[in-house]
């Protein structure tokens, strides 16, 4: 029945496309290919058959996702992690700018300190480490500061600047951690193929060992 392998096939590549973590399990042999196509008949409206489905999984082309885990995993030259970083959520004005100005310049960077600043119109994100963070507070009016979220861990992943050009490379590393049940705070790129990524300090653990086997992996 050619209309309903199409049906099947679209359910299948939908779910798989959309979804990282069923997509790096297929990729990882984690996901049992009879309860994935079990789930995705409970979950659609269209009347596709059982073994339409199951089908269609086995037919699509893991190879390629293979290849794309395979290859990020390759650009991954080295990942550095610490704990103890704060994310002040800040209101943007001139006197909240001129507080991160002076304060930039009392930062030990070569010792590994952090004091990265994103901005928008309205409001201004800061994250550096806890004992800074302590210090740089008692220099803003308390009326700018409209969150403090602390307990997050830094992860510094160093990747080939090449990953800028993959489609798909910094997708495998979201997925990895997503894969691990480890919840993203706040992803950035500083620079050529570097990415740092935030996570809750209880979860920096087993994102850097997740990190490492898709390293070790590549």
């Amino acid at each position: 029945m050619p209309n309903e392998a199409q049906s099947a096939g679209e359910l299948v590549r939908n779910t798989i496309e959309r979804d990282p973590v069923v997509r790096f399990g297929l990729t990882r042999r984690l996901v049992n290919h009879r309860a994935l196509a079990r789930t995705i008949q409970a979950e659609s409206a269209a009347d596709v058959s059982f073994d339409a489905i199951l089908s269609a999984i086995r037919r699509y082309p893991l190879r390629r996702a293979y290849e794309r885990h395979e290859k990020a995993g390759k650009m991954i030259s080295k990942i550095g992690m610490k704990n103890r970083v704060v994310v002040l959520s800040l209101k943007n004005d001139r006197e909240t700018q001129r507080a991160i100005a002076r304060f930039s310049e009392e930062v030990n960077y070569s010792a590994g300190e952090t004091f990265r600043v994103i901005s928008s119109m309205d409001y201004v994100s800061v994250t550096l480490d806890a004992r800074n963070s302590d210090v740089f507070e008692t220099r803003l009016p308390k009326s700018v500061i409209r969150k403090k979220t602390g307990g997050l861990a830094e992860l510094t992943i160093e990747m080939e600047v090449e990953v800028e050009e993959s489609p798909g490379a910094l997708a495998v590393v979201v997925g990895e951690l997503a894969l691990n049940e480890v919840n993203i705070r706040q992803l950035t790129s500083v620079g050529p193929g570097r990415v740092i990524v935030l996570v809750n300090e209880r979860d920096a653990l087993k994102s850097y060992q997740a990190l490492e086997i898709l390293a070790k992996e590549g």
